[in-house]
């Protein structure tokens, strides 16, 4: 279930929002949280949790695999990693290039 912690509550369907200034404890169930504003108790409460807390969304959060990334973040994973591509390669041509691990 993910739970949203916001002063502006909405109505997305299968999602639980509290205000900022209504956390009483982890919620049962939670697997998604975002915080929308600052509270680091609400954070901390449930990263002790083991679940992890995004902000707005989790829209914060650069994506680290490679096999999901768009084409302008693939190509500067490549060349951070130093494996040379034509730059005018297509999305499955740079995909090709990503190490097996």
């Amino acid at each position: 279930m993910k739970v949203i912690y916001t002063n502006t509550p909405g109505s997305e369907r299968g999602t639980c929002y509290r205000r900022l200034d209504q956390f009483f404890g982890v919620i049962d169930g939670a697997t998604q949280v975002v915080v929308e504003g600052e509270a680091p108790e609400i954070v901390e409460a449930y990263e002790a949790a083991g679940i992890k807390v995004g902000d707005q969304g989790g829209q914060d959060q650069p994506e680290t695999d490679p096999h999901k990334m768009n084409v302008p973040e693939l190509k500067e994973w490549l060349t951070a990693k130093g494996i040379e591509f034509d730059a005018s390669a297509k999305k499955p041509d740079l995909q090709v290039l990503i190490p097996q691990e």
